[in-house]
């Protein structure tokens, strides 16, 4: 009698199983998903150890140290997809393995192109998966936005040049120019859907950054860094905005420093200068940090671009616009150096760094 009840709740379960499966994925309660191309121990492990896959992701953490320690790199990238599909929803996996791409294997190549390679499969990692798992985390935006603000557009990689450069070829293809004509996305579906399924990069969202912060270039790192920090800004608490605030008002002012672009891929012409018409809007972003959160941090990053400001103007024969800003700078901002007359402020004034306090995210 037992073992006839016993085969009936059995067979029961066995019929409705695959509805609840489905029914899992639909209402997104499933952590994970099948692991693909995996060695079978690791296949069967996953299915028998159920609950416990977590420490199974730890032993595969054990061994992708090991891997990395050996310079077998492309057996160490295997390993790591298999552990951000064990453990999904873990947003410092997502964020350590693109990291650890990004910045720690890169490094150990010699050609740039090689380089160039485990950058981009960083960025990919983060943007074409992590975030598809934790489209609500904005932890997850803002490391791929610091992707493109440091690791492309800062200058501590020997190759940066090169990375800037790759960037801007893939944009320029992309856009056809510096930025989408959005008015001509509509009849250019094809363009539409690349910027969507490859890059997501949603046009209307850039069209608000742009409208907002703009126009950027968008074949300069500086600008997927506001787009992916205004993303992130959307699901972030009140910390984690602080945090998408301040990549947003970095690269304004690295934008303002060095954003406009001379680019002839043909003639191997790179060149980065100041955008001064951006100015406007790089302190409306810095007011705006300012306000909502009023802390001394973003205080000091203000006053540090308002002095650089005055001294790129000066240099660009914006004299007039220069005293604004150095009036402006001391009305905000007042301090001994301030006190002074403008003609003393401007021979001896220090470029320190271009977007202030350039923290990682």
């Amino acid at each position: 009698m037992f073992f006839l009840a016993a085969v009936a709740c059995l067979w029961t379960a066995g019929r409705w199983h695959a509805s609840l499966i489905r029914m899992r994925a639909d209402y997104r309660l499933d952590s994970v998903e099948p692991l693909e191309n995996a060695p079978p121990l690791v296949a069967f492990t996953t299915v028998v150890l159920g609950g416990f896959r977590g420490l199974l992701a730890d032993i595969l953490w054990l061994r992708a140290s090991y891997l990395q320690d050996e310079g077998r790199y492309i057996e160490l990238v295997q390993l790591s997809d298999w552990i951000t599909k064990l453990e999904p929803r873990h947003t410092e996996i997502w964020a350590f393995h693109a990291w650890n791409m990004a910045y720690n294997v890169s490094v150990m190549m010699f050609r740039p192109e090689d380089r160039w390679r485990w950058v981009r499969n960083g960025i990919q990692l983060l943007r074409d998966e992590g975030i598809r798992y934790n489209s609500a985390d904005s932890d997850l935006y803002c490391n791929l936005g610091w992707l493109f603000q440091d690791k492309i557009g800062g200058t501590t990689d020997r190759v940066n040049m090169f990375y800037k450069q790759k960037w801007a070829e893939e944009m320029m293809e992309l856009f056809g120019g510096p930025r989408p004509d959005y008015e001509k996305l509509a009849s250019r579906p094809e363009i539409a859907r690349r910027m969507r399924e490859q890059y997501k990069l949603v046009p209307e969202i850039m069209r608000k950054i742009d409208s907002k912060y703009g126009p950027l270039d968008w074949r300069l790192p500086e600008s997927h860094a506001i787009y992916w920090a205004y993303r992130g800004r959307q699901h972030a608490a009140e910390k984690g905005s602080l945090v998408c605030d301040r990549m947003i008002f970095q690269s304004m002012a690295a934008s303002f420093m060095n954003g406009r672009l001379i680019f002839r891929p043909d003639d191997n012409v790179f060149l980065r200068s100041p955008n001064p018409d951006l100015l406007s809007n790089v302190m409306k972003a810095y007011d705006s940090a300012l306000e909502k959160h009023g802390i001394e941090s973003v205080r000091v990053a203000y006053a540090n671009f308002l002095r650089n400001a005055v001294l790129v103007l000066y240099r660009l024969n914006r004299e007039q616009e220069a005293r604004e800003v150095f009036s402006l700078l001391g009305e905000k901002f007042p301090s001994a150096e301030t006190a002074e007359n403008f003609e003393a402020f401007v021979p001896r004034g220090n470029m320190k760094t271009a977007a202030g306090d350039c923290d990682p995210p």
